[in-house]
């Protein structure tokens, strides 16, 4: 019954103790949102309060938005870049994602010290409660920092900060822009070498193939990109730190089952279906077409090469 006592005292810290019927808590704020009835009234057991706290945990790490925020999975998260981001050098976190930057129990008017890699640089930020009642949590970076960032904050397209948990004191942030990530359909199709259906009518030297061609969705491509960032899965190449402006959010996205081997439609979960890949990790895990490579198998045969080369 530890488990059960912790979790009422949990409870009973966020909201006050009150005689049945006792009013449901709004853990929109601080934590997941459970039943208060069901916690005090009928809970059988210890087993089933730990079945009950597993489903808690997992619907507070659920992906949904937050005002500008948007978690998209446990270590994956966006904030929509305003006005306020750039002149401030910061953004307040919703009391719902403080888990995520590890700031639950931090005091009021205390500090603490992060990192923030971007580009490969590190750069320091830190995350500070204020001391007021309503206690927020705001996350702040350096000024060199801010300096490198200075020509995303002149753009006139929509910017959205992705910040990527390395540990509780290490991020990784990049910048997305979702419309050009939208529009960018100049990828490879997920369909063999040689797969084609139809027939071939050859007109002098021009040949015209009849193929069919597998719709996809841009939207989870999008949803995977947030999700999965911009950086190839399998050998880390980074088109935007290589290319440039010119390479700035491209990143194919490849199905990890191939959408030809599909006997019709299927729903696709961005985070599990989809991972992202460059241009030459894409066409190899293709290059067999009776086996198209899994995500392990090409990260292993690249680390062989390495250690050879």
């Amino acid at each position: 019954m530890i488990l059960l006592d912790a979790m009422k005292n949990y409870l009973h810290g966020l909201e006050p103790f009150a005689p049945f019927p006792i009013v449901q808590p709004d853990f929109a704020i601080d934590g997941p949102s459970l039943n208060g009835n069901r916690w005090h009234s009928e809970i059988i057991d210890e087993n089933e309060s730990a079945q009950l706290y597993e489903q808690a945990v997992g619907e507070k790490h659920e992906h949904r938005r937050y005002h500008s925020w948007e978690l998209v999975s446990e270590r994956a998260l966006l904030k929509e870049c305003d006005l306020s981001f750039w002149k401030y050098k910061g953004a307040t976190i919703p009391h719902d994602l403080f888990w995520f930057f590890d700031a639950d129990d931090m005091e009021r008017s205390t500090r603490r010290e992060i990192c923030l890699t971007y580009q490969g640089h590190d750069y320091k930020a830190h995350l500070e409660r204020e001391r007021h009642l309503l206690g927020r949590v705001r996350i702040f970076w350096s000024t060199d920092l801010q300096n490198t960032l200075a020509p995303l904050s002149q753009s006139t397209e929509k910017q959205i900060a992705r910040f990527y948990r390395l540990t509780p004191d290490h991020y990784q942030l990049t910048f997305l822009q979702p419309e050009t990530i939208a529009a960018d359909d100049n990828e490879l199709q997920d369909t063999p070498n040689g797969h084609i259906d139809g027939k071939s009518i050859r007109e002098g030297k021009k040949t015209y193939v009849y193929s069919t061609k597998y719709e996809r969705s841009p939207k989870n491509r999008l949803a995977a990109i947030k999700i999965h960032g911009t950086k190839c899965m399998a050998c880390g190449f980074d088109f935007g730190k290589f290319y440039g402006k010119q390479g700035k959010d491209f990143i194919e996205v490849h199905h990890v089952k191939p959408l030809h081997e599909v006997n019709g439609e299927m729903e696709v979960n961005p985070e599990t279906d989809l991972i992202c890949l460059c241009s030459n990790c894409h066409r190899m895990i293709h290059r067999d077409p009776h086996h198209t490579l899994s995500l392990e198998e090409l990260k292993q045969i690249i680390a062989e090469n390495r250690k050879k080369s």
